[in-house]
């Protein structure tokens, strides 16, 4: 059975079209040519994915995402939404 926020969404939020998967994995936010901002991974699927980073931190619409895993993966994201120190990305690169 869906787990009842997968199936309802947040208050006012859509239904996921896609489920996600709880993982903790290490992230790096290409936020220019020379600047790589730590964060942590903390729901994943193929559409997108939930991030942790420091609240002070201001992130740009879109930006590279890399992903350390099994193996090193790289998605273009776009925020779809930020509350404090979290963030919520879909990819627009139809990755894995």
């Amino acid at each position: 059975m869906a787990d009842p926020e997968e199936r309802a969404g947040r208050a006012g939020e859509r239904p996921r079209a896609v489920k996600r998967r709880r993982v903790i994995q290490q992230g790096r936010i290409v936020a220019g040519p020379d600047r790589l901002v730590a964060c942590t991974i903390h729901d994943l699927s193929r559409a997108g994915a939930r991030i942790r980073l420091a609240p002070r931190i201001a992130l740009p619409e879109r930006f590279d995402l890399l992903i350390a895993g099994d193996a090193l993966t790289t998605h273009r994201a776009r925020l779809r939404w930020r509350r404090g120190e979290f963030a919520g990305l879909t990819f627009e690169d139809g990755a894995d």
